[in-house]
């Protein structure tokens, strides 16, 4: 100790001091008031779990409009609802991009080998192509490229998302009669009427959400042309257009199958 240097010494003492302050931290961190709880959030910010099913009442209408009894739905809903949600919705946006858009780089643009002027003694900037992205009718800088934009999200949580979304819709939710037997032929007209007897707003747009089992072709087409009415099957169903729509209607045999797929029965088996 004796031959240490003046460096050595000074080391050694803020070697002891951090030793020290690390032990009183974890003397007193136990006895911490408050410190459990705050972990414990910490922990649990990115964890998705399932809150308990809750029991909702839906209205039942035929297809004249009128009510026609309730039905109990007990979808699941995540703890972190709006966290997921926004993750399900950021993933379908960012899915639906193409990332098609393509630039051409100075070496992809056709021509340009002949050195366009001397070197030296022109006294203009020096050249080696007419093609350099600094010029008209050159490449571009950094452009676009083929990519994907893909976000994976795993299929557990892309249900409860869905699940929690529709348990969300229950305010604006309405169950009503299959439709197929309705429409015997494609006509917009009836499918109007049809809305206008479910109290849709139909003369200022009102965005509504109709989901049936399996498409039936003469209801696709009567809803086709009807640009505020978005018409979408069970194998097709997002959580992008459940939440951006202001009314949601849900056909009988589609209400069985989600109670099947995202209710407390679904919930017990998983």
């Amino acid at each position: 100790v004796a031959s240490w240097t003046r460096d050595q010494a000074l080391g050694f003492r803020m070697a002891i001091v951090h030793v020290l302050s690390v032990a009183m931290l974890l003397v007193a961190l136990p006895s911490a008031r408050g410190w459990g709880s705050e972990l414990a959030a910490v922990r649990s910010v990115r964890t998705v779990r399932a809150a308990p099913v809750k029991m909702a009442e839906i209205a039942v209408k035929n297809f004249e409009g009128a009510a026609a009894g309730e039905c109990n739905v007990d979808f699941k809903v995540a703890k972190s609802g709006a966290y997921i949600l926004q993750r399900k919705v950021v993933a379908e946006q960012a899915n639906m991009r193409l990332g098609t858009a393509s630039s051409k780089t100075r070496s992809d643009v056709r021509g340009g080998g002949r050195k366009p002027y001397q070197q030296k003694g022109t006294g203009r900037a020096r050249r080696g192509s007419s093609r350099s992205p600094l010029l008209v009718g050159g490449g571009v800088s950094f452009g676009p490229k083929p990519k994907s934009y893909h976000i994976k999200m795993n299929k557990k949580e892309k249900r409860l998302a869905i699940s929690t979304a529709l348990m969300s819709a229950v305010p604006k939710m309405s169950v009503v009669e299959d439709l197929d037997s309705h429409f015997d032929m494609p006509r917009s007209k009836d499918m109007k009427a049809f809305l206008d007897r479910l109290s849709v707003d139909t003369k200022n747009n009102e965005g509504t959400l109709l989901i049936t089992k399996e498409r039936h072709e003469n209801t696709y087409l009567s809803a086709r042309n009807i640009p505020y009415l978005n018409l979408r099957t069970l194998d097709n169903i997002n959580v992008r257009d459940i939440l951006k729509a202001k009314k949601v209607f849900v056909a009988t045999s589609a209400m069985d199958v989600l109670k099947g797929r995202y209710g407390a029965e679904a919930a017990a088996s998983a």
